[in-house]
């Protein structure tokens, strides 16, 4: 049990930044914390007498670093420290073995403590808009995690730490800088959504494990083929390629039954393929700045085509169709 002293510290800190005091037994018993947009620099290391907090929200501060005094927050479920200017996280966050939610977007991180991996109920993690350079191979143990988002740092590669985690159905690594990916991420059964876009990728580990997969974003990268049977992402509905040196579709595209919107801007590629038009539930395409001239002749079958980008040249080569 946290002393008297230690909340009366923590209560004149709250009355010294402006907030309105609480007695100690309500501070004591507070649950929900929200801290956001105060301007703070600091948080003082008494915030351990909170035994109670669920959720901590210190989002759009100033924070350059947090207390270790922070891990001792046994019963936070939630925590919020995105837009800050932390530089590193202490090892004590490992601790803190309630924790289902942890924001870190928009700080300063070039790395993260070993111990992060021992958060084992985390469902929720983002680290965007940081400067990763790597990831500790601790984060295999996130076994529950649903969602992760570490778009926009400095990856160059992955460490082979996804096959645990079974149940995530969201996985953004968009704006990094990756050239290969971890065999692992062909793993994942139940991924809904898997943005890529903004690497340096130049060729996929096996995907066809992904049968739930929903959506697919692998713009700007440097694929020149898609070499897995694409035809086994069958739940797949949103597929983006853009800006990528794709020579060619394969045939098993055609067996993609959901697929409604499809980008393949700005690659090379010369034709579609002939079985194009069994793509039957297609509403939104954009083949536009490349080298096809002319449409498929099964192209006048895509009945539910509503939104249709191409180049001025493409020849219809007599094919009707009418957009909704």
């Amino acid at each position: 049990m946290k002393t008297i002293d230690t909340l009366e510290e923590f209560s004149r800190w709250m009355q010294s930044n402006g907030f309105v005091p609480n007695e100690k037994e309500k501070l004591k018993n507070l649950s929900v914390l929200d801290l956001s947009k105060r301007k703070i620099r600091e948080i003082p290391s008494s915030i351990e007498a909170l035994e109670n907090l669920q959720v901590l929200k210190l989002s759009s501060n100033r924070l350059k670093i947090l207390p270790k005094e922070i891990g001792n927050l046994k019963s936070l479920k939630n925590l919020q420290c995105e837009n800050n200017l932390l530089e590193e996280i202490p090892s004590s966050i490992g601790n803190l073995s309630s924790l289902l939610i942890l924001n870190l977007n928009g700080n300063r991180l070039t790395h993260l403590p070993e111990e992060l991996g021992n958060l084992k109920k985390l469902t929720r993690l983002t680290i965007a808009a940081n400067f990763l350079k790597e990831l500790p191979r601790n984060l295999e143990k996130l076994s529950k995690l649903l969602y992760l988002s570490l778009d926009t740092n400095d990856l160059e590669e992955l460490p082979e730490i996804f096959a645990p985690m079974h149940s995530l159905y969201y996985l953004d690594l968009s704006y990094n800088k990756l050239k290969h990916l971890p065999e692992s991420l062909g793993k994942i059964s139940e991924l809904e959504t898997l943005l890529l876009e903004g690497n340096e990728i130049q060729d996929l580990p096996s995907f066809e494990a992904h049968d739930m997969l929903m959506r697919l974003n692998l713009n700007d990268n440097n694929l020149t083929k898609l070499d897995f049977d694409i035809s086994l992402m069958e739940d797949l509905q949103i597929l983006t390629l853009d800006n990528n040196k794709l020579e060619y579709l394969p045939t098993t595209i055609c067996k993609l039954k959901n697929l409604n919107h499809l980008s393949i801007s700005a690659n090379n590629l010369q034709s579609l393929p002939e079985c194009f038009g069994e793509l039957e539930n297609l509403i939104e395409l954009d083949i536009e700045e490349n080298e096809i001239s002319e449409l498929p002749s099964s192209f006048s079958n895509l009945k539910r085509l509503k939104v249709f980008y191409k180049d001025e040249d493409v020849n219809l080569n007599g094919t009707l169709f009418e957009l909704q």
